[in-house]
């Protein structure tokens, strides 16, 4: 949605009245739902007041997704502030919210502004800001806005000077898993293996995980394997 910041909080105050601060010092990290990633990850997920930096490509999307959709299927609440305007899919059906400023020359402000006043509401596990990149004061203030609400912040940026967590992900080079065809050539991906990447102060780790390909995309042909081709030129024989 593209709302002012004003609007944002009465949306808030409307929406979630109950939102109180998560006591993260006592609640355990968020779970992204995908075991092998959770198992090397400290306290067993993306920790809570605390910002973590995940560099985009490499699966990094459609991680955070998960972790968004298992943090709401747990009963929490979770965000992505979409400071790009590019998310879009069946994702966000029934699932987190979605906050996207309105396009103009003060986009990337109005995202990271967004982004602070979810943190600081105190009623969302995890929040997830995309499309936009925080420096110097702003990540700091970012970062204390966490901590105050307890939320778990991943920015999707290739690095932020403050961040407690770093991850970097990429698809291993053997890592498609093809769906064949009739004729036994590849024809649609069905899934990936990430190889994924964490290190904090004085700690790494390494893990490998498979995510299953979900498609999307509308298709309006009668059979789901044909492209529709309404509209396409047509060569008349005669």
């Amino acid at each position: 949605m593209a709302v002012p910041l004003q609007e944002l909080r009465r949306l808030l105050e409307g929406r979630f009245p109950d939102a109180v601060p998560v006591t993260y010092r006592t609640a355990g990290a968020v779970g992204t739902g995908l075991g092998e990633l959770d198992r090397v990850l400290p306290g067993g997920g993306l920790p809570r007041g605390r910002l973590a930096a995940w560099a985009p490509g490499g699966g990094a999307t459609a991680v955070l997704q998960a972790a968004c959709l298992e943090a709401v299927r747990r009963g929490e609440r979770a965000a992505w502030v979409d400071g790009a305007g590019v998310v879009a899919g069946e994702f966000w059906r029934g699932g987190p919210l979605l906050v996207r400023p309105a396009a103009g020359e003060g986009r990337g402000r109005a995202a990271l502004a967004a982004a602070e006043e979810l943190l600081r509401s105190g009623g969302f596990a995890l929040v997830v800001v995309s499309g936009v990149e925080a420096v110097g004061t702003e990540a700091v203030r970012l970062a204390r806005a966490a901590r105050e609400g307890g939320s778990a912040l991943v920015m999707l940026t290739a690095g932020v000077p403050v961040a407690a967590l770093r991850l970097r992900s990429r698809i291993a080079p053997d890592g498609y898993r093809w769906r064949r065809g009739p004729f036994g050539e590849p024809a649609e991906v069905e899934a990936v293996r990430l190889q994924v990447q964490a290190t904090a102060m004085g700690w790494s780790a390494r893990t490998e995980l498979v995510l299953s390909v979900a498609r999307h995309d509308l298709r309006l042909s009668l059979d789901p394997g044909l492209a529709d081709r309404r509209g396409a030129a047509v060569d008349r024989i005669g």
